[in-house]
């Protein structure tokens, strides 16, 4: 019903997690309470949760029955609305409990199969609802209006109705709205194999350390050692985790051609022009915001290229691998926090925002919104998560890295996102789009960033700072651009009726990585063109461009926020308390920026490029 049902934020560009060197992963019940989220405040047992999954179960078959009344009267159509809003609230609960459950230990059979039942649930609940959008945009638009005057309560959802209305085009007679709702459950079948993969069954095996210890490889530990001054573990923990997944290449490939099918399946059944329309529509974003951001890049990859070259002249390398482009440049200025240090760096650093902005994520740090630690079998990476009847919740696997700083402090631009818009908004508009919410995130890196540059003095500790930011801007714009080029051509090849073989995305992947790295950088023919293999975000239909176009307006809107004024700073809590009551282009245009212009991301280029002047002037110094 044109709302997004769960609200997780899935994990950012940042990657961290990373035990202890040399240690095996602690179990859960090894860590201490304080640094796990409380869920039982969602549900305090299964038992619990199983009432309500039967009492859902149970309104089903009244929100089928009530097809076929909404033209009857305008208190009709407002009790179908609220009814079906009332369930979806539930199933939204049901849902995220049983999802985070899950994630806390993949290995856990049993929570495994109650997240499959809630998908299920899920599907039975979209085919309970699937003809109220087709009925509603079947009654003519003079009646619809009759209908709304007759019924005052009505007025709090004329943005929603007209969100509705919008999808006339694309929305199909009631009996074929069902029988795409029954293959809601089938469609996710690559996503969820994916998942099994890479989460459950993946196994990286063993390499030995900077030490010359034999660690097994995780996903924590690869990308740490991406980062790590030993070249020859940065090269072998690469080609062991590259090589694993090149493995299954052409089992991978496979499930990604299911995965583009379907897109290309729903999207014509809807009748979008492709892939790429049918994705941005739901939130009502113009095709010229992903093409301005794919060509404005594309025009400034000599940006880019500097960066590569400043890469290879300060590591002193004749030649620039794929596993030496994560290394910090300036390593003797490195320094970092542990979770409990950087919950006050961030604090300070959000103090722009203002007292109850600040007061409200200390509440949440002490208040069970995080869950910190890897364990075993926990799911990696970040992500902020929860729904409109819970509190936020954060998911990390801290590692003592900067890189989980900025992660923390992303997750939590998302939490304050969802808690501010859930304070001021009906459950109708209490979510938000991915559009919108990577601008939340963002701005959050880009105040601790300003905070820890502003409060340093030490000259290498600036070079490292300088070397991060830029680092946080090419993997949030370039590199995310990057995905989102390979995964629009991926797409069109999937409309073209082009077999997604293994040979063909990784040709087209080297390809896009060339152009994007350029000539300063060397690309192994064997593993690179891989790469696409182990990147959940190609499952979320158009999702990484959001990274990019979100950066380019935090930019904007934090410089606005650092400068001062109440005005700026409330402008900017306005787009978050907003939720989705607007459409997201216009929400953003609530601090003034237009994201239908090349303007904010030729803006971030500049930024990216001034960023490379100040640490050449220092080393310049330096040398002198």
């Amino acid at each position: 019903m044109s709302r997004n049902l769960f609200s997780q934020n899935s994990p950012g560009p940042n990657f961290q997690s990373e035990p202890p060197s040399g240690s095996d992963l602690k179990e859960r019940s090894e860590i201490d309470k304080k640094y796990k989220w409380q869920l039982d405040l969602i549900f305090p047992d299964w038992e619990s949760w199983e009432k309500a999954f039967s009492e859902l179960e149970a309104q089903l078959p009244a929100l089928a029955k009530r097809q076929g009344t909404l033209k009857n009267s305008g208190a009709d159509l407002l009790q179908t609305i609220e009814s079906v809003h009332t369930s979806q609230r539930l199933l939204e609960k049901v849902y995220v409990f049983a999802g985070m459950k899950s994630d806390e230990d993949t290995r856990n059979s049993e929570n495994t199969g109650r997240k499959g039942r809630v998908a299920s649930l899920a599907v039975g609940y979209s085919e309970s609802v699937s003809w109220f959008e087709s009925e509603l945009l079947s009654i003519e638009p003079e009646k619809l209006t009759r209908l709304t005057r007759q019924e005052p309560g009505l007025a709090l959802y004329e943005h929603f109705i007209h969100n509705i209305q919008r999808a006339r085009n694309h929305t199909l007679p009631a009996e074929q709205e069902a029988m795409l709702a029954a293959a809601g459950l089938m469609s996710q079948g690559a996503s969820q194999v994916f998942n099994a993969f890479d989460n459950a069954d993946l196994d990286l095996g063993q390499i030995e350390d900077k030490n010359g210890d034999l660690v097994t490889l995780t996903k924590g530990r690869y990308y740490k050692f991406l980062k790590g001054t030993d070249r020859r573990v940065r090269k072998e923990s690469y080609e062991s985790f590259l090589g694993t997944y090149g493995k299954m290449k052409n089992t991978l490939a496979a499930n990604m051609d299911a995965n583009v099918k379907n897109h290309v399946f729903f999207a014509r059944a809807r009748k979008h022009e492709g892939t790429l329309e049918a994705s941005l529509h739901p939130d009502g974003v113009p095709t010229e915001v992903f093409h301005s951001l794919i060509s404005t890049v594309s025009d400034n990859v000599d940006t880019l290229h500097r960066y590569t070259s400043l890469k290879k002249r300060v590591l002193g390398l004749d030649e620039l691998h794929e596993y030496d482009l994560a290394v910090p440049l300036f390593p003797k200025g490195k320094f970092r926090f542990d979770y409990d240090e950087a919950c006050e760096v961030v604090l300070k650093a959000f103090e722009p925002l203002g007292q109850k902005y600040v007061s409200q994520v200390e509440k949440g740090i002490n208040g069970g919104w995080i869950d910190v630690h890897e364990t075993a079998g926990k799911r990696s990476g970040g992500y902020s998560n929860g729904v409109y009847d819970t509190q936020p919740y954060i998911l990390l696997n801290w590692a003592d890295q900067l890189g989980d700083t900025f992660t923390f402090a992303h997750e939590l631009g998302h939490s304050m996102h969802s808690y501010l818009a859930v304070q001021n908004q009906p459950y109708v508009y209490g979510s938000y789009p991915i559009f919108t919410a990577e601008v939340a995130s963002t701005f959050n890196e880009l105040l601790l960033m300003d905070h820890l540059l502003k409060s340093s003095d030490d000259h290498q500790r600036k070079l490292f700072l300088l070397d991060h930011h830029l680092s946080q801007i090419n993997n949030t714009v370039f590199r995310q651009t990057m995905f989102a080029e390979f995964e629009y051509r991926m797409h069109q090849m999937g409309e073209n009726g082009e077999t997604l073989t293994a040979d063909a995305l990784g040709s087209l992947y080297q390809e896009i990585l060339v152009k994007y790295w350029g000539p300063e950088a060397v690309f192994n023919s064997d593993l690179s063109p891989l790469t696409w293999s182990r990147i959940p975000h190609f499952f979320y239909n158009y999702y990484v461009y959001q990274y990019a176009t979100a950066y380019s307006a935090a930019v904007a809107l934090s410089r606005k926020v650092l400068e001062g004024k109440q005005k700026d700073r409330e402008q900017y809590l306005d787009i978050l308390r907003s939720g989705c009551s607007k459409y997201p282009v216009e929400t953003v245009a609530l601090g003034g920026v237009n994201m239908a212009s090349s303007g904010p991301m030729e803006n971030v280029v500049g930024l990216f490029a001034s960023l490379m002047d100040q640490v050449e002037e220092l080393l310049d110094k330096k040398e002198i």
